[in-house]
């Protein structure tokens, strides 16, 4: 049998929690479709998400060669909210029906749609959609339309939520519920009464920590489900195998939505083939039919209706949307990459296709086959016109001089090696690709706030007491089989610059001897295989704590008569008390006797000593018919704090004090 004692508990330093999250400026997002072209842009449609949205997703998003386009949400009084988004690579220089700038497997078109994430505040439920344009020096602002976030407007998206339900202003017109954003073509779910809306591979739990690729079908009908979803399993395993989708597979997610066509397979207008299919993908006119140079499969066609309005309701239906890759039902070759990635997903090569063409929608690299002549023009990513050090100097010394031949020529542009995925289907990704591949994975702005550090513990400033020691740690998000580093630096008393102190680990054990105020660092690199230092950008988070380091006062009773926290043992060998805060505690010291002992005046012997947490586990067993006794006593920097009082008001007496620290 055992008894447990009340005694005196100090504190010195309660562990806080992570930092406050960024603010929230709604417990819902408004999920909104656009289309835009040089005339005018147009709301498509729009529907509600029961995901908060964070203030950190106003960050404007990086532009990977793409048109800067700023929605405003505008409430009364002239309030408003405003995102600046990447709409991908849309010419706004011509007029919508020109046709499409096609170099190679990438493509400009002139009118596109995407979608754009924004707060459900009530009284915000008009639009103002404008192109930014650099001009010189100067960022030119051109309204491109207004619209009003009617119901009539809302598509349930094949959601729980109806226009009822939304909060952004009562005056709204009646609701007109309506999933169909186009005339014929596209087949939902709902229509077969079909429950699977879309699947997730990855989180959904995550939706606002990932990089959401959506993956749009089609060209199947509602028979070629399984089909579809082959092909689909098909390409997510793929890329989760294939580097450096594989490392960062923690930051990615892969949805499928289900939509389907009325015909099977795609347009091929150069062969006079016109299919009924959900979202008019197809290979364009003006070659020989089924020419192999004529492999840009695109949206849309020539030969079809313009079916973007109905690409962008698919990805209404999916959780969130960050790329998109539509997936067509084909064996012919082809892929384009543009504002979304397309594929053909009927092909051998389907996935590695989609893998190059991602790379173009997502990462903003380069083609770096050739062609004929000279060309002075490169994207001065993966490709350049230096023949010296490429638009990639921290590589050369690895990779050595740039290769000539890229972008569609053989001379005068460059690439730097001789084998790359987005030169030829079968490689893995260059050097210098995988880096930007890095860069823009710890860049996005879903991913940079919580990588690669998620969070920080205790929070700062702190106080910590002289001798005693405190942890500080972070989380983080990290990807797989990537290099990092980690270093953590303390200046303060007698550090006249930071000192590094400790390598390699996210968390630190921190005493100090000397008072006064100190400020320690943890610098956390990620994806150094990856990422030259010179390019360090969203991969590095340095996090800082202010500390005050001082004696602290002897503490106070711990878990004294009537504390809520009493000491007890929370099973047969589990002796828990007071936290160190409720005393004022750096440590404690556990004492164990005997009811003769107690009865004697005196508490026992020490047991354990300068325990940091407010725990211990004891699985001695005493005689037969023993009994043992335990008390807790806090300690500072100043001293060993009370064992309390006896019942009569005398005060213990600690006649056999913890001495020298002792390991538990």
């Amino acid at each position: 049998m055992t008894h447990a004692i009340p005694a005196a508990l100090a504190i010195v330093l309660a562990a806080a929690g992570p930092p406050a999250p960024a603010d929230r400026l709604s417990v819902r997002t408004l999920s909104v479709a656009i289309e835009v072209d040089r005339d005018g842009a147009r709301l498509l449609a729009y529907t509600l998400k029961p995901r908060p949205f964070e203030r950190s997703a106003l960050d404007p998003a990086p532009t990977k060669d793409g048109t800067e386009i700023e929605i405003d949400l505008l409430g009364r009084g002239g309030a408003r909210v405003r995102r600046e988004v990447d709409a991908g690579p849309i010419c706004l220089d011509h007029g919508p029906d020109t046709p499409p700038h096609i170099a190679g497997d990438t493509i400009r078109v002139h009118r596109d749609s995407f979608v754009v994430e924004l707060p459900e505040i009530a009284g915000y439920d008009r639009l103002e959609i404008a192109h930014l344009a650099l001009r010189g020096s100067a960022v030119s602002r051109r309204v491109l339309g207004a619209a009003s976030l009617s119901r009539d407007r809302f598509d349930p998206a094949g959601g729980a939520f109806t226009a009822a339900d939304l909060a952004i202003g009562a005056d709204l017109p009646p609701s007109q519920d309506h999933s169909d954003l186009a005339t014929g073509g596209v087949w939902w779910p709902d229509h077969f009464n079909d429950p699977e809306v879309y699947a997730v591979a990855g989180s959904e739990a995550e939706v606002g920590k990932r990089i959401n690729v959506v993956i749009v079908p089609d060209g199947y009908t509602y028979d070629e489900k399984p089909l579809m979803q082959l092909h689909a399993a098909n390409l997510i395993a793929f890329l989760r195998a294939k580097t450096p989708y594989m490392e960062h597979d923690v930051f990615l997610n892969y949805t499928l939505v289900y939509a389907y066509s009325t015909e099977s397979g795609t347009d091929q207008c150069d062969c006079s083939i016109v299919k009924n299919t959900a979202m008019s993908t197809g290979f364009p006119a003006g070659a020989p039919c089924g020419n192999s140079a004529n492999r840009c499969l695109y949206y849309p066609t020539s030969c079809d209706s313009n079916s973007t309005a109905n690409i962008a309701a698919a990805e209404l239906r999916a959780p969130a949307v960050d790329r998109t890759v539509v997936m067509v039902n084909t064996t012919r070759y082809g892929g384009c990459g543009g504002g979304r990635a397309v594929y053909s997903a009927g092909d051998p090569s389907a996935p590695e296709i989609a893998a190059h063409e991602l790379g173009h929608s997502v990462a903003g690299l380069a083609d770096e086959y050739g062609g004929g002549g000279c060309w002075s023009f490169a994207g001065e990513v993966n490709t350049s016109t230096n023949g010296i050090t490429g638009a990639w100097p921290e590589w050369t010394e690895d990779l050595g001089y740039p290769r000539e031949g890229a972008q569609y020529y053989n001379a005068c542009v460059y690439r730097p090696e001789d084998h790359c995925e987005m030169r030829a289907l079968g490689y893995e990704f260059c050097h210098v690709c995988n880096q930007q591949w890095a860069l823009t994975f710890f860049g996005h702005p879903r991913v940079g706030p919580t990588a690669p550090v998620e969070s920080m513990s205790p929070a700062s400033p702190t106080a910590v007491d002289l001798g005693f020691p405190v942890e500080l740690s972070v989380a983080t998000r990290l990807a797989s089989g990537a290099t990092d580093t980690i270093a953590w630096k303390r200046q303060g008393p007698g550090d006249p610059a930071p000192v590094v102190i400790a390598t390699g680990t996210d968390r630190l054990q921190l005493v100090l001897a000397a008072p006064g105020s100190y400020t320690l660092t943890c610098d956390l690199i990620a994806d150094t295989n990856f990422i030259k230092p010179q390019r360090y950008q969203g991969n590095r988070d340095i996090v800082t704590w202010s500390v005050q380091a001082s004696a602290f006062p002897v503490p106070g009773e711990v878990s004294p008569a009537g504390s809520p926290e009493p000491l007890v043992f929370a099973t047969r060998d589990d002796l828990t008390w007071q936290v160190k805060a409720a005393s004022g505690s750096s440590a404690f010291n556990v004492y164990r006797g005997t009811i003769a002992e107690l009865e004697g005046g005196t508490y026992g012997t020490c047991l354990r000593t300068r325990l940091s947490a407010n725990a211990d586990a004891d699985s001695d067993t005493p005689l037969p018919g023993a009994v043992w006794v335990y008390l807790v006593t806090g300690v500072t920097s100043s001293g060993e704090g009370t064992m309390g009082s006896r019942s009569g008001g005398a005060v213990r007496v600690n006649a056999a004090p913890c001495g020298a620290p002792s390991s538990p």
